[in-house]
């Protein structure tokens, strides 16, 4: 036993922040009637993986009570634990859940005297209600998943209108390694997270998501609530990621044929500028589109432009912009109209399938594009573009789920139609995954000549976490078999810090108008600084409803510059819902 015990320790020591985030299971997304899986039933469409849906809800096919003990309490404690949400109230027409969440973790991290620690607790609660369909009856089934599984094989039940909600809360209590403590005192508290008070070195903050959703036909979905959101195939996102806090939003997304079109208004705040007679951040505003287009089967193009402006200024209270309230792409005309100085970007992203599960991604985002000073290769400082190119794959080991049919097909009294009974399932989604990404941003790109207009929510980019000035690359392997996750990543991040008090285009928050050179700008330049980022992750999922799993993860972290080196050897295990994507690596 010593020795096997030994065996797995030096193997994770090989390998070396954990993988604490909702893409650790992405494979469920991809094997469990996903997207994906969809449009292989839709000739004309691609997934448009690239518009995704943050808050991810296992699909699994309707199955019959677990049966490991004759006790049927025993049963139904094993279901509750191991296979479903605590609370499931599934009845003809609607369908609630809700669960407990937990994120306890202990570890120890080499240049910290104290153990780190996190403990969280909170809950969620989604609820999905069909509505009248047009013969004016109630809908007979409600389910996450989209895809019905009756004898004769899978096939997509008609499209009922109906209304989804969804709430979750964090509460959290948190003493972090040295390097976390550093991001969080730069970022004003713990990054992608809420407000946070500090006491003899531990953190607390709270983080509250909520959202409502209207699937009015098969066309047209309308949301609205307080969360994120994420365009794009790659773990980052150089044109609006999942990177910063929660935000008020509203978004309409359109699907006609092969084309997905989604409208999105956000509120933002800047820490920067206290509003003392509305007792608050003073607010900004974000207006997005975002068009994607399947040119084929396997090319996917999408076209992105946002605007971002202030809600008040020194001569007048502009509030939100309402002419950026037009659902029409192409806002930067609308900007010229208003002779308005707000910050406006482009940007496109790029998608190509070569097999049913290997993508080959891209994205390029222009703040300014001087096309003068490209063609000059001067290093105008102007110059303020960023772009990504990334690969994945997902290596299917074996079937998402195995189930034992009925030989003898039951009928259903309220429809008269043959469906299928399921045994207990044979749950064993198994997958290798393969991601290596680089992403660059030049100095001074999503920064603004008012500190109110950048690219950024309460301290945070809305892109990128490490706002501009910088390349990385980033890899993954992640085995999936059964309920078995093993994870390793390494990531090498070079970027130019500012200072001396100089702004060299790596801090989006301070104004463009403070650089440094006006000619002769590269990425890097300033206080040349390398991390380099290494993760072993072992886990366990305890529950696929609710993704409930027990982990054991050993980082390395090494950051060098002129100004010294900070080295962090960082080990933990712990128990948690892994329905959040927090950025550590950095």
């Amino acid at each position: 036993m010593n020795r096997y015990l030994i065996l797995l320790i030096s193997i994770m020591i090989a390998g070396a922040m954990q993988a604490q985030d909702l893409r650790h299971y992405e494979y469920l997304r991809e094997s469990m009637g996903g997207e994906e899986q969809r449009s292989r039933k839709e000739a004309d469409t691609l997934n448009h993986a690239s518009v995704r849906d943050l808050y991810f809800f296992t699909q699994l096919p309707p199955t019959s009570p677990t049966s490991i003990s004759k006790n049927k309490w025993v049963n139904k404690l094993y279901d509750k634990v191991f296979q479903e949400n605590l609370v499931l109230i599934k009845r003809p027409g609607y369908l609630i859940t809700a669960d407990p969440l937990f994120d306890c973790e202990l570890g120890s991290a080499s240049n910290k005297p104290n153990n780190t620690w996190l403990n969280v607790r909170g809950f969620q609660v989604y609820g999905k209600i069909d509505l009248k369909s047009g013969d004016g009856k109630q809908s007979e089934h409600v389910t996450r998943n989209t895809e019905e599984i009756p004898s004769g094989g899978a096939i997509t039940p008609p499209f009922r209108p109906s209304f989804e909600f969804y709430s979750s809360y964090y509460e959290s209590q948190i003493r972090p390694p040295r390097f976390l403590d550093s991001l969080a005192s730069v970022y004003g508290g713990i990054p992608g997270q809420g407000s946070v008070f500090v006491k003899n070195g531990i953190y607390e903050h709270s983080y509250a998501t909520a959202w409502v959703r209207y699937n009015a036909n098969k066309y047209f979905t309308f949301e609205a609530g307080t969360g994120k959101n994420f365009f794009g195939n790659g773990y980052r996102s150089m044109l609006l990621s999942d990177n910063a806090r929660n935000a008020p939003y509203f978004r309409i997304d359109t699907k006609i044929w092969r084309i997905h079109y989604t409208n999105l208004w956000c509120e933002y705040q800047d820490n920067n500028y206290f509003d003392g007679p509305l007792g608050s951040y003073q607010k900004k505003y974000g207006a997005f589109h975002y068009l994607s287009y399947s040119v084929t089967k396997r090319l996917e193009v999408a076209f992105f432009e946002g605007i971002i402006w202030q809600g008040r200024d020194s001569l007048h209270n502009r509030g939100f912009e309402v002419a950026y309230l037009n659902p029409v792409i192409f806002l930067r005309p609308v900007e010229w109209t208003l002779g308005s100085p707000d910050n406006a970007v482009a940007a496109l992203n790029l998608s190509y399938r070569f097999f049913d599960d290997t993508y080959l991604y891209g994205q390029f985002l222009a703040d300014d594009f001087p096309l003068n000073h490209i063609k000059a290769h001067d290093g105008y400082w102007g110059n303020k573009f960023a772009g990504q190119i990334g690969a994945k794959t997902l290596i299917k080991i074996r079937d998402a789920i195995h189930v034992t049919r009925d030989t003898k097909p039951q009928e259903t009294p309220s429809s008269g139609s043959h469906v299928t009974s399921f045994e207990t399932p044979n749950f064993t989604p198994s997958a290798l995954y393969l991601q290596t990404e680089l992403n660059f941003a030049r100095p001074y790109t999503y920064s603004h000549w008012s500190t109110k207009e950048n690219y950024g929510h309460l301290g945070q980019p809305l892109a990128h976490p490490l706002g501009a000035n910088f390349v990385e690359w980033v890899n993954f392997a992640r085995l999936n078999w059964n309920r078995v996750t093993l994870e390793g990543r390494y990531s090498l991040l070079k970027f130019g810090a500012n200072y001396n008090g100089q702004n060299w285009g790596q801090d989006i928050f301070l104004s463009y108008d403070n650089h440094v050179n006006e000619l002769g700008n590269y990425i890097g330049q300033g206080l040349a600084t390398t991390v380099t980022y290494k993760t072993i992750t072992a886990s366990y999922l305890l529950n696929p409803a609710s993704l409930l799993n027990i982990f054991l993860s050993l980082s390395d972290r090494n950051q060098v510059s002129e100004a010294g080196t900070n080295h962090s050897l960082w080990f933990t295990f712990g128990v948690r819902n892994s329905l959040r994507n927090l950025y550590y690596d950095y």
